[in-house]
């Protein structure tokens, strides 16, 4: 789901015939859902009582164990479970009237009352909708039992004209300010505060609803920022699909790498989008800031308002100077999902914290408080830079994809054609692969043109 940023600062209004339209054949696609045993309470159970994703990657690998940092003290988290039993049986404690008048005050013009962003590209949602209806049909129960999507080829129709890699560049738009920040400063908590904002700042700018083209083994895209950060990214697997990035800032004052891979897979009505991998954030002196992943849960993915929620918790892991921040959004169903609290602590080294340095709270559609005081919010026009794509890029750029160009210029007959060809040659070539590497270990001679 791809917000068209332009529309939410004129906080344009939502149309209701243009709602209305984008609706597909609502009543045969919810027959075809209807018949499906779909394991949705399953599916939600993982991540809407603030657990993490069962990869562990916000843990930095351990195996989907349940991390314990920053779940002692008595600030706001603590506030926030007791706040279960309080919220619905009269007025809120004082806290958290506070906390809901400043998210209030500071919200993302088309955040949804109960929680995320809605999406008003309709025309785009209206063309996905007509195929993902059509996928439904053809494939049913095989592929709403959890099948993951990231397998299944879509008609170009379908698809923005763009790569992985191009809307990924949209990730690291905040990076070379909240990432230079982090650098310029001594202080391991003013460091970390910093890089949490760094990440909570884009999830409201990244979101994807029109699917773009996947990248093929080895594709690669470069840009630069105006400050001298320089990005790398690169396809470093297939299937599954692997992206791999590297930000290197000005004077090598940070670097920012990793990787990451999905998981698609449809409930009613709605699409599960799971990411993992590993973030790491570096500098000079050593420390290494790890960033965990949580899960998005796209609403109404066949009629109604498209909106996109995130789930789970973040993880900010500072292991060298033994400092986490925590935050956990989707706490309680009497606050908007976007809303999150959490903290910054001190940890031993059974990862239990031993102290809480600072507070934090927010919104992903609005703001982020450290102790009151404001590190990022949305209407900050300043901390958002651009990156310009590399003028002399690799033979293996994206932006030499024939069937991206050709969908770009409108001509869908040729995209689907290229589409269809590149597709085909990347199957060839992973035959291939298989083939020498069954040939080197049995000794057996490779003949490249005994593979069909």
């Amino acid at each position: 789901m791809k917000h068209h940023i332009g529309r939410a600062d004129s906080s344009e209004e939502l149309n209701a015939g243009e709602v209305a339209a984008t609706n597909a054949s609502q009543a045969e696609v919810e027959s075809t859902l209807r018949d499906m045993c779909i394991d949705e309470e399953g599916k939600e159970n993982e991540f809407e009582e603030g657990m993490e994703p069962d990869s562990g990657a916000s843990e930095g690998g351990e195996g989907g164990k349940k991390s314990r940092l920053g779940r002692i003290g008595s600030g706001l988290k603590g506030i926030w479970n007791s706040a279960k039993s309080t919220l619905g049986k009269g007025q809120p404690k004082e806290e958290w009237a506070k906390l809901i008048e400043k998210v209030n005050a500071c919200r993302h013009p088309l955040a949804h009352p109960s929680g995320g962003l809605i999406n008003t590209d309709y025309e785009s949602i209206k063309v996905s909708r007509s195929v993902v209806s059509e996928v439904v049909k053809s494939i049913g129960k095989k592929l709403l039992n959890g099948q993951n999507l990231m397998s299944v080829t879509f008609p170009v129709r379908c698809c923005q004209p763009c790569t992985i890699l191009e809307c990924a560049v949209g990730q690291f738009t905040f990076c070379p300010y909240f990432l230079g920040k982090a650098a310029a400063t001594r202080d391991p908590v003013e460091r970390l505060k910093n890089v949490t904002a760094a990440f909570v700042a884009c999830i409201h700018t990244t979101s994807q609803f029109t699917k773009p083209f996947n990248p093929t083994l080895g594709e690669t895209l470069q840009a630069s920022f105006p400050d001298g950060t320089k990005l790398y990214l690169e396809q470093t697997s297939h299937h599954p699909p692997v992206t791999s990035w590297l930000l290197i800032g000005p004077n090598a004052s940070f670097r920012y790498y990793g990787w990451s891979t999905y998981t698609a897979s449809f409930g009613y009505n709605k699409l599960y989008v799971k990411q993992s991998g590993a973030r790491i954030c570096e500098f000079p002196d050593g420390t290494k800031i790890t960033a965990g992943f949580s899960m998005d849960r796209y609403n109404n993915v066949y009629w109604g308002d498209v909106i996109q929620e995130v789930l789970g918790e973040y993880i900010f892991k500072d292991q060298k100077n033994n400092l986490a921040c925590s935050l956990y959004l989707n706490q309680t169903k009497h606050l908007p999902s976007d809303v999150f609290v959490g903290s910054i602590d001190q940890y031993n080294a059974e990862g239990e914290s031993t102290k809480q340095l600072c507070e934090a709270d927010g919104s992903w559609t609005g703001f982020l408080d450290f102790d009151g005081v404001r590190y990022w919010d949305y209407k900050q026009e300043n901390c958002r830079i651009q990156p310009a794509m590399d003028p002399r890029p690799l033979p293996s750029d994206s932006r030499f994809r024939q069937d991206r160009n050709s969908l770009a210029t409108g001509d869908l007959d040729g995209a689907q054609q290229w589409k269809v060809e590149i597709e085909e040659r990347q199957r060839r070539e992973r035959r291939l692969r298989a083939a020498a590497a069954k040939a080197k270990e049995t000794g057996a001679p490779f003949v490249a043109a005994d593979v069909k």
